[in-house]
């Protein structure tokens, strides 16, 4: 049950941003949670390029952890970021966060997030609460989160290790078992992936979006993008803005 509702959670977040509407879910990843952590990211254009910063993200964490008590209903705002985002607030504590690439009325934002809202409650509502988490799937935790907001700053397993208070053999061994990968690997995938994001939604140089997403060297990102994509940066951010501008002509 829990494992369908989170793949249908995740089907849904999905189709959204398919639409436009960026989401990033900001709440306490317990172990159950843990799956949606990789929507702890806000992937607006806009926000990506702002929270190369680190210091930028550091302010949009402490930003939603203060929201993390139990307010209801929805707000609109500008974010730090200079983006209009519509605040969605989960009843157990936390929020969805909602921006969009075209203008959309808050009455419609409602009806297409509020189904998701409300399964992100259900799962919290039926996941068992042990009176104490177990330790290896808080360790992960932490490494994911650390991870998840320093991937392009060439991070290393001790500096992940040291972030979660442990070895690195600890913490290599604890992700790849619960992760089914390796640190590295997790951290190249996240790297493409933001890369992506800048080449389909930005106009800056493929060498910068190399750079931002964490490869100080552009021909290793170059032979990693095309073993992963099958084409190079360059063909694949010209398929993609090719592709926007045809959904716009026929709009």
């Amino acid at each position: 049950m829990i494992n369908k509702l989170l793949a249908d959670i995740k089907s849904y977040i999905e189709y959204l941003e398919e639409n436009d509407i960026y989401v990033s879910v900001h709440t306490s990843f317990t172990e159950y949670m843990l799956p949606l952590l990789e929507f702890n990211i806000h992937k607006n254009p806009k926000c990506l390029l702002v929270k190369s910063d680190n210091d930028a993200w550091e302010r949009c964490i402490k930003l939603h952890n203060s929201e993390n008590s139990k307010q209801t209903g929805m707000k609109v705002r500008i974010c730090h970021a200079g983006v209009e985002e519509a605040v969605f607030f989960l009843s157990f504590g936390g929020s969805v966060c909602i921006s969009t690439a075209k203008e959309t009325d808050n009455t419609r934002l409602c009806i297409l997030v509020n189904p998701l809202c409300r399964m992100i409650e259900y799962l919290n509502l039926i996941c068992p609460k042990p009176e104490i988490e177990i330790t290896e799937n808080e360790l992960v935790n932490r490494a994911v989160k650390f991870i998840n907001r320093n991937f392009y700053n060439n991070i290393s397993n001790q500096d992940i290790a040291d972030n979660c208070s442990c070895s690195v053999s600890s913490i290599c061994h604890l992700f790849r078992k619960y992760k089914g990968v390796t640190i590295h690997q997790y951290i190249n995938d996240l790297k493409l992936s933001y890369a992506k994001e800048l080449l389909k939604t930005s106009n800056i140089s493929i060498t910068s979006v190399a750079n931002k997403a964490g490869f100080s060297d552009y021909n290793y990102f170059a032979v990693r993008f095309k073993k992963e994509t099958g084409i190079a940066p360059s063909q694949y951010r010209k398929n993609k803005q090719y592709s926007v501008s045809t959904d716009i002509e026929n709009a």
